[in-house]
């Protein structure tokens, strides 16, 4: 069992390179090397964009429609952001890149201090924390308010245990503000997940439940209240006021209530959804967050009323309980949801790592060596994987070995000479490694990528070939892009605002006939389907990828009509 010895200066220096260099890596890496992709980065990006160039920071808007989906927090950075980049894929991503560093460094500030930093790295290289870090979503911002309230609720009661009144105090009003931060970041859920986490650990936390009325006056509810409110009150006033019960019913009752207890939305799941991206949310970590998991909850289950003694790893057993009870309720809390979504359960991560860290912390040395051979054998699954899927699906072509070996050859090897390092952090540091690489690795294929999953490639052709007043229509494939890229040419008519969308044939002749010319873009292998109507005449544009662009126009009009 691991017992390790106070890290000295030099050590404490390497490691915090380290997590610099990972954070650097993992989330700002080719940040902007790829177009916004899905239907929400170009979404979010444009309602940014749009909001500061009306200078108006109380209503989000898309295409100039009222757009109350999600609070305005990231609108706000990400026009921010754009101030230092321009408007491109780096100022939309770049606060997302930042609050995951921030989660990070609040992971590393745990105590005891191998605790912390290996929950840290964990966090940073866990691909769930890659893919929204990397993303102009509100997951990240999410993820770090939660975590930053709930390690400062942990730090007040923590500090009030050994009398430092003072440091209390701050972290108090850390901890409310934070709660304000986090409904300012994705509305209600940052305050449900946070508050659920805690009551579960009340619950399970002897020193609390048995003298709740002194810990909730600990907490001073009154005053935290205040703060609460002054923050999240910032936009929530305003815009209240501003819109009244259309962005109640908006924003509450349609993107809160009816998304959690209904597929309105359209993204359904069954109730064991979260269990597997959890688990392969975590590689190569997954195997030490099943052994710390198991650890904390047989330690809870045998001893629910002790709160003395230390754990194995000579951490505190509340940052132990805490973390159980912070990586648990998400996935709980979701799995009861109607709508299901992977980045959902982002905020549970950081809680992972903590368990994760101690699971690995806790090993007996022979163990180790074992679940860190499980871990490597992770990442050559996922190398491999991802060269499949690469190869196959994006280049369509045979898997090369000439270019599968040397890659999989130096990932054996950096996973045992994780076996067989001296200390666990140098196992970590090379485990942690192996993903990095596979990072930069990845970010070679990002113009396949996004040829494959983003229109991108397509809007110089619309902007050069769009006449005024010309729209775009989408014919067999939802893609966003262009909200973003090409706005002048983007309409958002229908009741979710989203690009106009032609499901068959029919449809295309109906606004074909309806506005006398209409911009196409369809995935390539339809280009019979469009070409086989007499209805119009069929002028290829360009073709970027999978996708191209076409202009239908009426076979008899002597002109062009548009809107």
């Amino acid at each position: 069992m691991a017992t390790p010895s106070p890290p000295t200066r030099q050590a404490q220096l390497s490691q915090l390179a380290f997590l610099a260099t990972a954070c650097g890596i993992a989330f700002f890496w080719q940040l902007g090397g790829i177009g916004l992709l899905g239907p929400d980065e170009p979404r979010y990006a444009q309602v940014a964009r749009e909001m500061w160039a009306r200078g108006d920071w109380v209503t989000p808007t898309l295409g100039g429609t009222t757009w109350l989906e999600k609070p305005a927090l990231l609108y706000w950075l990400i026009g921010l952001s754009y101030q230092l980049t321009g408007f491109n894929e780096w100022g939309a991503r770049l606060p997302s890149a930042v609050a995951a560093t921030l989660t990070v460094l609040a992971l590393s500030a745990l105590r005891p201090a191998h605790l912390g930093w290996t929950a840290a790295v964990i966090a940073a290289t866990s691909p769930l924390t890659l893919a929204f870090a990397r993303a102009a979503s509100f997951e990240a911002l999410l993820a770090l308010a939660i975590t930053s309230s709930l390690l400062t609720f942990h730090l007040t009661f923590e500090a009030a245990r050994l009398g430092q009144l003072k440091t209390a105090a701050i972290a108090r009003h850390l901890f409310y503000a934070a709660l304000g931060v986090g409904l300012l970041a994705k509305g209600l859920v940052g305050l449900v997940l946070p508050l659920g986490s805690i009551a579960l650990y009340a619950l399970l936390a002897p020193e609390i439940r048995r003298q709740p009325r002194q810990a909730l006056q600990a907490l001073r509810p009154l005053t935290g209240g205040l703060i609460l409110l002054t923050v999240a009150g910032a936009w929530y006033a305003p815009v209240i006021a501003r819109h009244g019960w259309a962005f109640v019913e908006e924003f509450f009752i349609a993107h809160h209530f009816q998304r959690f207890t209904s597929n309105r939305f359209r993204h359904p799941g069954p109730v064991y959804y979260y269990a597997p991206i959890v688990l392969a949310g975590l590689l190569p970590w997954t195997p030490f967050l099943v052994v710390g998991f198991c650890r904390s909850l047989f330690a809870l289950l045998a001893s629910p009323d002790s709160d003395s003694g230390k754990t194995s790893l000579q951490a505190p057993k509340s940052i132990i309980r805490l973390a159980l009870c912070s990586f648990s309720f998400p996935i709980l809390f979701f799995s009861l949801s109607g709508s299901k979504l992977p980045g959902y359960i982002l905020p549970a991560i950081p809680f992972a790592s903590i368990l994760a860290a101690y699971g690995l912390w806790s090993l007996s040395a022979r163990m180790r060596i074992l679940w860190l051979a499980v871990s490597g054998l992770s990442q050559v699954g996922l190398y491999v994987g991802l060269q499949l899927f690469i190869n196959k699906d994006l280049l369509e072509q045979a898997l090369d070995l000439a270019k599968l070996l040397p890659g999989g050859l130096l990932i054996i090897a950096l996973g045992a000479s994780a076996i067989y390092a001296t200390q666990p952090t140098q196992s970590v540091i090379r485990l942690a490694s192996v993903t990095l690489g596979i990072v930069i690795w990845l970010a070679s294929y990002f113009p396949v990528i996004e040829a494959k999953f983003s229109t991108k490639g397509l809007t110089p052709f619309i902007a050069r070939a769009a006449r005024p007043g010309e729209k775009v229509a989408f014919f067999h494939c939802r893609e966003y892009a262009p909200v973003f890229y090409n706005p002048a040419q983007m309409t958002c008519c229908d009741a979710a605002r989203e690009p106009s969308q032609l499901p068959d044939l029919a449809a295309v002749e109906a606004e074909v006939a309806r506005r006398g010319a209409l911009l196409v873009v369809f995935p390539q292998r339809k280009r019979g389907d469009l070409e086989a109507s007499g209805a119009y005449v069929v002028t290829p544009l360009g073709e970027a990828g999978r996708f191209a662009l076409a202009r239908l126009a009426l076979a008899q009009a002597g002109e062009v009509g548009h809107d």
